[in-house]
């Protein structure tokens, strides 16, 4: 039991875990029948008792006769918002978003006057959404030949996604736009660009995730930004559910030359098997897993510098996003502008059934394994990455284009550039929008952090 034990914590360690391990001796577990119920579920209940973070508290001897799903929510701890069995056969498992099977996110929202409205908030770049003029901030009319409200838009939502295609009428367009089945993956960074304002070289970059195919973009972007000479720089992650956490340490990386390739980007801290272990910019680098990958001295062609940076959230800014802002914060001054983010302070991989023959087939485990803090030892932030000035995107309607600079979240860094301190105005609660019903919350609750790579 002992060498187990130790085996146990040096895969952990080490992040050399992708199989499961077990402690518990064959002539003490039942042989439950593959496929079965009770088969799934001890599968489940051994990986979470070695790689969950809240692994103390899974109860002792649950209930293995039940569907695997309900067993799932039955064990996780209270306090886990994140963790996920998955069955791609099972699509409510993991529901697909509105984004990721159409290239589009949309709002219902009551306007300050009380209207209500219907609104395109995301269009992702080279859809086929953007391809026949649909754009963020679009009204609209119908979807699918009914007038979408409060009581109907989710039902809509959920109609459009099944069926991989969905019809539109728009407020001042002229007949029926048909939207189907996104083909080409996305590219993260949606747009970058130089803008001049109050006599300062501004750079301005959209990134919705941290897929490490982002990382060609990022390396034009910075390049451009360098040659610009740009003297602040607005990073933009409002809608940002985060990604991978090498690709977050190269941004941050990017943007800071205050960093070393041996300090501290992210600091793990798991259960009693896991332990507590520092990663530097220079080890998470290495991960990267695509030809795109940077030597730390190669990112002196990209490096800006900086004295600050200014971070664009909202309430679905999460995971890799927050970690980019709380790991950045040790080295350059961070300016978070916008609303609280989501609050996933943690990092997740995938668990698999790696045995030969698979026991458990297609079965996936998303658990929360670590908790994330940066270099000065600062994290806990599971409520959410309060910002040093309060701006909302709805304060201004229709929606404004990302990189518009009289988007309110924009403009806030402005204002704080050129006055030196904070002038962004606040408005009153019964002038703003209220967010009826949002069709990107699905993917806030699916976001996690692919960070395990070999070291």
């Amino acid at each position: 039991m002992k060498t187990c034990a130790l085996l146990i914590k040096t895969l952990l360690l080490y992040l050399f875990f992708f199989s499961i391990i077990s402690c518990r001796k064959s002539e003490d577990k039942p042989n439950y029948p593959a496929g079965s119920q009770e088969s799934i579920n001890s599968w489940v209940l051994d990986s979470m008792k070695v790689y969950y973070y809240w692994n103390s508290s899974l109860p002792g001897k649950p209930s293995l006769n039940t569907d695997p799903s309900t067993f799932f929510k039955g064990i996780r701890n209270g306090a886990d918002r994140f963790s996920a069995l998955v069955n791609p056969d099972l699509p409510e498992s993991y529901p697909p978003s509105l984004a990721h099977i159409l290239g589009l996110d949309w709002i219902t929202l009551q306007t300050g006057d009380g209207q209500l409205q219907t609104v395109i908030s995301l269009v992702v770049p080279g859809s086929g959404g953007a391809e026949k003029g649909l754009a963020r901030g679009d009204i609209i009319k119908t979807i699918n030949g009914t007038v979408p409200s409060p009581a109907n838009i989710a039902a809509l939502t959920t109609t459009s996604i099944l069926q991989q295609s969905t019809e539109l009428e728009l407020v001042g367009k002229t007949g029926t736009i048909k939207i189907s089945r996104l083909i080409n993956s996305e590219d993260p960074v949606y747009t970058y660009q130089v803008f001049e304002a109050g006599h300062q070289t501004y750079g301005y970059l959209f990134l919705n995730s941290f897929e490490e195919s982002a990382l060609v973009q990022l390396k034009k972007a910075f390049t451009y930004f360098k040659q610009e000479q740009v003297q602040e720089l607005i990073v933009d992650l409002r809608y940002n559910p985060g990604g991978s956490v090498p690709v977050a340490a190269t941004l941050a990386a990017m943007i800071s030359s205050n960093v070393t390739e041996g300090a501290t980007f992210v600091e793990y801290r798991g259960n009693s098997n896991a332990g507590t272990r520092k990663s530097s910019f220079g080890a998470e680098l290495g991960k990267v897993q695509t030809v795109q990958k940077i030597s730390f001295s190669g990112l002196s062609n990209y490096r800006l510098n900086l004295s600050r940076v200014y971070v664009l959230t909202g309430s679905h800014t999460a995971s890799a996003a927050e970690l980019l802002i709380n790991s950045l914060r040790p080295y350059i001054t961070v300016i978070q502008s916008g609303q609280q983010t989501l609050g996933k302070d943690m990092a997740s991989f995938v668990i698999k059934d790696y045995r030969n023959p698979q026991l458990v087939p297609k079965w996936e485990i998303y658990p929360m394994i670590f908790k994330l803090y940066n270099a000065s030892g600062k994290g806990d932030y599971s409520n959410g990455l309060i910002p040093d000035q309060t701006a909302d995107e709805l304060s201004v309607l229709p929606l404004k284009p990302f990189g518009d600079l009289s988007d309110p979240l924009i403009q806030s860094c402005l204002q704080k550039s050129y006055a030196g301190t904070s002038q962004v105005k606040t408005e009153a609660a019964s002038e703003k929008a209220k967010v009826l019903f949002d069709s990107r919350v699905p993917v806030d609750l699916k976001s996690s952090l692919t960070i395990i790579r070999p070291d």
